[in-house]
């Protein structure tokens, strides 16, 4: 009887955590203790796993995204929406993405490129169709919003009345809520990205683009608004289970189900520390795949395998033809050559010490966010190494009427405070002279 318990047990651990596990276990007073799982070492086993998952990449076209992901947290649950509600409310499943340890602390999203066209495909066919589609789910999301702005304010209450109960009953409101608004967001995006790219060939567009832009623009203050009272909640959680972790660092390195079942008491404060040591140290690979039951790869063999097969990828698409001429995508421009002084900045921290030298310069950033705003007025021009027509640079550009190239990739590697460049607005190329 006693190995029919114990062999439930470590069944249920392994559904858990999806993959076969190596799970130390002591036995005292006829109850069974759990000390320790982790994903388990056989070697031919792993070379199985690993094969099936690396042919199925390899056979695969992928291309990167646009930026980095500083939140496991937030990323897993993006995936969780997708999953539930995305086919149900568009009629089809999101492209197959993962996370991946590309450089150190700097996890970046892959795509199926395929699977990603097709979405888009069917995006482009709605809001040719109706383009007032796109309005209809900007009131949504803004609706969703609204619902999470409420959740977090009653948090933040909770959080002063040390009511521990309602607080955790609040932090599963707030992301099944941003489960919602995360499909709500993937299709505006969508549906935005074809509408710029259409709005020659329809009539009328330029309100329903105007507000896409105002909506795209507000978003990442409303996610860092949500973040910082998590923050406070994690502050809390940690002063409850006596725990000494790093709230940032929690939001970084676990996954939304992770979370859930530390506070449903399904995983120990021990395991949770180790899970944060572990992906701090030597990173990690986070799947969002159709045919994968896995999440999350902790093996450190698996994940570099892996990442060294995206590497590869990654420096042969941003390898340099051409040091003296940068290509990217035109924004916004206005059929001219225009020539000024570069200054780079490749974190938004760093804009307000270096505000005094932007006046009349070309702004060249890695992206931008809304942090950037208050400093548009004064460039000249804006360069980024990514995005596209709907990123958040073709925005403020379109807002400010700036000269803009989006998505060249290698600009922040290039160039330097004080480089001369010239920018052709009709062919986007960026000469330096």
């Amino acid at each position: 009887m006693q190995i029919i318990e114990l062999a439930k047990l470590c069944r249920k651990i392994e559904k858990h955590y999806g993959s076969c596990q190596d799970i130390e276990w002591a036995r005292e007073k006829n109850k069974f203790y759990i000390l320790q799982s982790r994903p388990i070492t056989f070697i031919r086993q792993i070379k199985q796993k690993t094969s099936s998952l690396y042919d199925y990449i390899k056979s695969q076209n992928w291309f990167f995204g646009v930026r980095a992901e500083e939140s496991l947290l937030f990323y897993s649950a993006k995936r969780e929406g997708y999953k539930q509600y995305l086919k149900k409310e568009y009629g089809m499943e999101f492209a197959d993405t993962m996370l991946l340890p590309i450089r150190k602390d700097y996890p970046i999203r892959v795509f199926n490129r395929d699977q990603f066209k097709d979405f888009h495909v069917i995006s482009e066919k709605k809001i040719l169709k109706n383009p007032k589609i796109l309005l209809s789910f900007i009131e949504k999301n803004e609706l969703s919003w609204q619902d999470i702005a409420r959740q977090n304010n009653e948090l933040a209450t909770a959080l002063k009345r040390n009511d521990y109960i309602e607080s955790i009953k609040l932090f599963k409101n707030i992301f099944s809520l941003y489960e919602i608004s995360s499909v709500q967001f993937i299709i505006i995006f969508s549906l935005g990205l074809k509408l710029t790219e259409n709005k020659n060939n329809l009539s009328g567009v330029e309100k329903i683009l105007k507000k896409h832009d105002d909506w795209r623009n507000s978003i990442a203050f409303k996610e860092e608004k949500m973040g910082k009272n998590l923050f406070c909640f994690f502050k809390f959680l940690m002063s409850k289970k006596k725990v000494k972790i790093d709230s940032l660092l929690l939001m970084k390195f676990l996954t939304l189900n992770e979370v859930l079942g530390w506070l449903a008491g399904k995983i120990k404060n021990k395991r949770i520390k180790s899970i944060v040591d572990l992906r701090k140290k030597q990173g990690y690979i986070y799947l969002n795949l159709k045919d994968e039951k896995r999440e999350i790869i902790d093996d450190l063999k698996e994940i570099k395998i892996i990442q060294k097969y995206f590497l590869e990828l990654s420096r042969a698409s941003e390898k340099i033809k051409d040091k003296d001429r940068i290509f990217g995508q035109v924004a916004y421009g206005t059929d001219k050559k225009i020539r000024g002084q570069v200054i780079v900045i490749k974190d938004k921290n760093k804009i307000e010490g270096k505000k005094h030298l932007l006046k009349n310069k070309i702004l060249v950033a890695i992206q931008t966010t809304p942090h950037y705003i208050p400093y548009m007025k004064d460039v000249k021009a804006i360069v980024t190494d990514e995005g596209g027509l709907t990123c958040h640079a073709a925005i403020l550009a379109r807002e400010f009427k700036k000269i803009c190239l989006v998505g060249t990739k290698i600009a922040t590697k290039i160039l330097k405070d004080g480089d001369f460049v010239e920018i052709d607005t009709v062919s986007g190329v960026l000469r330096i002279i």
